[in-house]
Order: C-alpha cells, then sequence, then structure tokens
C-alpha cells in the first residue's frame, strides 16, 4: 500500500467496501496459489510413485498440526495488534508484536522437536506401512524442522494484516509457488551437479522457499511504524503480554484443529461405502475449498477492519466492517453454489473420469451447494469475533459443528433413517447452517452497540 493509500484510506476512516475489496482480494489471491502450491506437490510426487503420492497424503493430517499453529498464532496475533494500533498505541502494538515473534519461535521448536520424535508413530497410526511409511518420515521430519519458519513468517505477516496490507503475503505466496513449481523436479530428480532427493527433495524445495518467503515478509514488515525499537521490545519479556498472546493465540488454534477432526469424521463415515465414494468425497472437498477462497479473503479483511475500529472506538465502523464483509461473503458463496450445483459433474471431470466417483460426488455436492452460504456465516464469523478479541466463542462453534454434531447427526441420517450416502450428503448442509446460526447468534451477542463507544478501548 502507498503512503498515499494509507493516508486516504486508513482502516478506521477510508470506505469500507473500498477497505474490503483491498485486503480481501490479494488475501484470497494468496490462498489460491498455496493451494496451487499444495497440488504441484502431489502432482510430482505422484511422478516418483503411488507410495510417495501415497506417503504425501498420509503426512497431510500430521503436517495439519503446523497449519492449525500457524493459523493460531497469525489470527490471534493480528487481532490483538489491529485493536493496538487502532487505539493510537503502537508501543504497545511493538511489545505485543516482539512478544508474539518470541512464543512463535518458541512454539515452533518444540512442535517441531516433537513431531520430529512422534511423526514416524503417527504415520503408522494413520496406516502407513512399507516403503509408503519410509517415505513419510522422509518428508515429514524435514518439515517439521522448519516448523519454526512457519510460524514465525506467520506472526511477522500478522503485523502486516493489522495494517491492512494484505499484497505482501499475496506476492509472497505467488513467488514461492512459481519457484517451487521449478524446484521440485530438479530436488526429486537431480539435475547437472544436483542429487535426486526423491520425495525428500519435496519438503527441501519448502524448506527453501518458505526461508525466502520469511525473509520477504520480514523486510515488508520492517517498514511499519511498529519495527521501529523492535528490538528493544524483544529483550524486555513481560508475562502478561504474553498471556494475552497465548489468550487469543491457543482457541485459534485449537479451533483450526477442530476442523482437521471434523473431516476425518466424515471422511470415516463416508469410507463406509467403499474408495469410490472417498474418492469422490475427496474430489468435492477441492471444489468446496476453491469456492470458499473469498471468504477466507474476507475473514482477513474483517478481522483487520474490525480490530483496528474496535480499537479506535468506532463502533459504528465495527458494525459497517461486519455487516460488510458477512453480506459479501453470504452473496459469494449463494453464487457459487449456484455455479457449483449446475456445472458439479465437469468440475468433477477435472479431477476423475471414474464413474462410480463421479455419480457419487455429484451427489453429494448437489445437497452440498445449500452449505456454501452457512460457510461464509461461519467463517466471517469468526473473524468478527477475533477481531472482537474474543476467540473463545469461535472455538465453541468449531467443537460443536465438527466434533459434537457429526457424529450425531451422520450416524441418524445415515445408519438410523437408513439413507445411506445421500444421509451423509444431507447431514453436512444441516450441521453447517446449525453452525452458522450458532454463529451468527454469538456475532449479535458480542458485537458493541453503539452505546458501546467507552467499553470499547
Amino acid at each position: 500500500m502507498s503512503r498515499r493509500e494509507r493516508a486516504e484510506d486508513g482502516l478506521t476512516s477510508g470506505p469500507i467496501p473500498v477497505l474490503v475489496r483491498r485486503i480481501a482480494v490479494p488475501s484470497a489471491t494468496a490462498m489460491a496459489a498455496q493451494t496451487v502450491f499444495n497440488v504441484t506437490n502431489s502432482y510430482w510426487a505422484g511422478t516418483w510413485s503411488t507410495e510417495a503420492l501415497a506417503a504425501l497424503a498420509t503426512a497431510f493430517p500430521i503436517f495439519f498440526t503446523i497449519i492449525a499453529a500457524t493459523f493460531g498464532f497469525s489470527q490471534g496475533t493480528a487481532a490483538l495488534l489491529a485493536h493496538a494500533l487502532g487505539a493510537g498505541r503502537p508501543q504497545e502494538a511493538r511489545r505485543l508484536w516482539a512478544h508474539a515473534l518470541g512464543l512463535a519461535l518458541l512454539a515452533g521448536l518444540v512442535l517441531g522437536g516433537a513431531g520430529v520424535l512422534v511423526a514416524p508413530a503417527l504415520a503408522g497410526v494413520l496406516g502407513a506401512r512399507g516403503t509408503v511409511l519410509d517415505l513419510a518420515i522422509l518428508y515429514l521430519v524435514p518439515i517439521f524442522a522448519m516448523a519454526p519458519l512457519f510460524l514465525l513468517a506467520a506472526v511477522t505477516n500478522a503485523a502486516l494484516t493489522a495494517n491492512g496490507d494484505s499484497r505482501s503475503l499475496r506476492d509472497a505466496v505467488l513467488a514461492a509457488t512459481l519457484l517451487n513449481a521449478g524446484l521440485v523436479p530438479v530436488l526429486m530428480y537431480g539435475l547437472g551437479g544436483v542429487p535426486g532427493l526423491g520425495i525428500a527433495g519435496i519438503a527441501a524445495s519448502h524448506l527453501l522457499v518458505q526461508t525466502g518467503q520469511l525473509a520477504w515478509l520480514a523486510l515488508r514488515a520492517s517498514r511499519t511504524p511498529i519495527a521501529t525499537g523492535l528490538g528493544r521490545a524483544l529483550r524486555e519479556p513481560d508475562r502478561r503480554l504474553a498471556g494475552r498472546i497465548l489468550a487469543q493465540v491457543v482457541p485459534n488454534t485449537l479451533t483450526l484443529m477442530t476442523t482437521g477432526i471434523g473431516l476425518a469424521i466424515v471422511t470415516g463415515f463416508v469410507g463406509r461405502y467403499g474408495a469410490a465414494a472417498v474418492a469422490g468425497y475427496g474430489v468435492a472437498l477441492r471444489i468446496e475449498q476453491l469456492v470458499l477462497l473469498p471468504a477466507l479473503g474476507l475473514n482477513a479483511a474483517t478481522v483487520a477492519l474490525v480490530g483496528q475500529n474496535l480499537g479506535a472506538g468506532r463502533i459504528d465502523r465495527v458494525r459497517a466492517a461486519a455487516a460488510a464483509t458477512l453480506g459479501t461473503g453470504v452473496v459469494l458463496m449463494a453464487l457459487g453454489g449456484v455455479l457449483v450445483f449446475f456445472l458439479r459433474r465437469p468440475l468433477l471431470a477435472l479431477f476423475s473420469d471414474d464413474p462410480a466417483v463421479l455419480s457419487l460426488g455429484a451427489l453429494y455436492l448437489g445437497f452440498a451447494v445449500l452449505a456454501f452460504p452457512a460457510y461464509a456465516i461461519v467463517v466471517l464469523g469468526a473473524g468478527v469475533l477475533q477481531g472482537l478479541r474474543r476467540p473463545v466463542p469461535a472455538l465453541l462453534v468449531g467443537t460443536g459443528r465438527h466434533l459434537l454434531a457429526p457424529p450425531l447427526v451422520l450416524w441418524s441420517l445415515d445408519v438410523g433413517l437408513g439413507l445411506g450416502f445421500v444421509g451423509i450428503a444431507l447431514a453436512v448442509p444441516a450441521v453447517t447452517w446449525a453452525g452458522a446460526l450458532a454463529s451468527g447468534l454469538l456475532v449479535l451477542r458480542f458485537l458493541p452497540r453503539p452505546s458501546d463507544q467507552a467499553a470499547a478501548r
């Protein structure tokens, strides 16, 4: 963002629709690029061997622990920094950022060490055996060893997000995706004097591009006002500030963890109907994730706008930002649902030509599109709550939607009523809308009213 843009379109003064678009579009672009990054790795793993592709698939649920921690540190830190900046307290924001960086480094070292030790056992629990297990370990060990890089990058980017800058992350992820696409085949198969590393080459490429991504984000963050005097803030530990950060980070991390567990529960029910059902469900999830990108981009805008305007005591803008992002998200997801409903078979055919996969995937998506507007309410409702520095209610919604409700509803429709795979397809929108209702009620409960000006600070 240019100096002129910052002056005319500050998060506490500029036109909210313009600010939402400015933050959300680059953020969604970054997430789309990250999806391409992951697909690229899967593609090259498949060229190595079927066992390598299976190893990467096995490793993902274990790697998800790093993703969850990254999300927790990113969202939690951004919310706190945005509030402090909006309140006109840059020194507090600087000290919070310094403590978040320290905690991220510590958490990364602990998570990385634990991951290196237990990854083989976890891969075995997930069913990896023989060559698949060996390859999964070759990939996971270096990935966990670089855990501090992921968490430090998340906290570094949080300072940018809190200032309304989502372009730096977009540029970093786009560059990382392009670089990774060229590095992976070279490091896997070797070229010239570079020896081939096999599946470990995917992890090595990830290490290199993640290092570059962190360096770029650090350079951009060093130009923000809160970077001035950061070194001194790093040398002044404060347990109270550390506690405030953890109070935001831990619930956000656990919220995303519930998502992974919820997907595993649904997959378990789907698995009762065979490999084609699992494949159809898996492909349908990829399509859902692509449609969800705009809502995820809007989430970044929601946290920044709600956080800064809450800190500034601009309750009118807090409410306007929440209404703008929620309304936009619901409309976009509803339109996406209509498109997916009518195009679901051609979209599924891009991923598989198996008639059984196409049939079951189309059946699932035909019902799942009903949940698309509800996804927007859940995702953006969580963004509002995070911006209000209230991550625990979002965790409660996630716990209910992913851990408590799915087993009961899935069993009732699938087994109890005997609806089979159709029951599973019906259960997803039913549970999602219940979560959306709970999320909406919590937003209404905690969203400050115009009379709450004094309580905003």
